[in-house]
């Protein structure tokens, strides 16, 4: 809707009325109902912000004891050496036995079947756990490889985030937090934790005992705040449906005065005004975020109109209709046509995002159909 012609109209209308009723003053209502919760809500946007802040604090206070949380002697880095030595010198002597015993089956067949494949089975066993304890050799090593890089990634920090270290180590992050989880469970991070929700590693109890307790301070924040809008939504419900009574009201009164005026020719204008402003209030109840766009309507201009048909019914009681009386009379209904062409525009206006659905709707429909060769120039061609 045009503001500007909006605002013309609303100047017209209050002209008119002036012109109606000289005494007529009234203050605007305004009302206000998101109290101003904006400054509280965006103080818990970010779920971890808070646990940031306060570990950077710890990492300065840790700087100098990350090593005392970190084993000098790693699991795997003598025992993964000494598995490699006897998986290697184990599957050398086994396999070169079983080598040996199929050049001699070959050439002596005449050895005893059953010593022959008992001599070979135990050879094929022993060679098999040979390379089962090279393979877990070289897996030991590995972590002890990967326990040193994650410690230079470390450097002084007590924590870090879990995404970080996976990118730097080139790994999945579910990979690395399988990783973190073994190296705490063999010590060779002494203190380490990670957090439920698989995203921060903390390389001491202290930081972590710091972290629950800041996580439990951030849930009682995050309740009070789902509280705090719970009592927001109510209390704007509440504004919303007090609102919408008091337009129903105002409604209702110039319901009555129409019918005590049913032989005036001003009665077409109120019943023509009551089934405006009924659909302004019902489409609101059905979309109470307009209220904001209807509340100068409710809270202003239905007061005006009340007035003006008021004095308009009293003006029309007397006896002796002057010269005065008639041209009053006349400019309240001039005021009521304003009045009306006004919330005409207003609920017109509140159908512009239903408006702007449909010709989205539409445009995609056309789309579709364009893509699919079923446009109505598809089938002209």
């Amino acid at each position: 809707m045009d503001k500007k012609k909006i605002s013309d109209l609303e100047d017209q209308i209050m002209s008119t009325v002036g012109n109606a009723l000289k005494a007529i003053d009234f203050a605007n209502l305004k009302r206000d109902i998101n109290y101003k919760t904006d400054d509280t809500l965006s103080h818990f946007k970010t779920k971890f912000n808070v646990y940031s802040e306060k570990h950077m604090s710890l990492n300065r206070k840790a700087k100098n004891d990350v090593s005392t949380y970190i084993s000098k002697r790693p699991a795997g880095s003598i025992s993964g050496i000494l598995y490699i030595l006897f998986g290697v010198s184990g599957s050398l002597v086994c396999g070169f036995s079983v080598l040996i015993f199929l050049i001699f089956k070959m050439l002596f067949s005449s050895i005893a079947v059953t010593i022959s494949y008992a001599m070979l089975g135990v050879s094929l066993i022993f060679l098999a756990v040979s390379l089962g304890l090279l393979a877990r050799g070289i897996k030991s090593r590995k972590r002890v490889k990967r326990f040193k890089t994650y410690v230079r990634f470390i450097d002084d920090n007590s924590y870090f985030l879990i995404k970080d270290l996976a990118k730097f180590v080139k790994e999945k992050e579910s990979f690395v937090v399988k990783d973190l989880s073994k190296m705490i469970d063999l010590g060779m991070f002494l203190e380490g934790h990670i957090d439920e929700e698989k995203t921060y590693f903390m390389l001491s109890d202290e930081v972590y005992s710091d972290y629950l307790n800041l996580k439990k301070q951030q849930m009682a924040k995050e309740s009070n705040n789902e509280k705090l809008n719970e009592e927001i939504y109510n209390s704007e419900k509440e504004e919303i449906e007090s609102t919408i009574k008091i337009g129903r009201n105002y409604i209702e009164q110039i319901t009555n005065v129409r019918n005590e005026l049913y032989k005036e020719e001003i009665a077409i204008k109120l019943d023509k005004l009551g089934n405006i402003a009924n659909q302004i209030l019902s489409n609101v109840e059905k979309n109470p975020k307009k209220i904001q766009e209807v509340n100068k309507f409710i809270n202003h201009y239905l007061p005006i109109t009340i007035k003006l048909i008021n004095s308009y019914k009293e003006l029309n009681s007397q006896l002796v209709q002057g010269d005065n009386i008639k041209n009053a009379k006349s400019e309240i209904e001039k005021s009521i046509d304003l009045i009306n062409s006004a919330f005409e525009n207003l609920l017109d206006d509140l159908f512009e995002d239903v408006v702007l659905d449909i010709s989205t709707d539409i445009s995609v429909l056309k789309t579709l159909f364009k893509q699919e060769g079923l446009a109505e120039d598809d089938f002209k061609k």
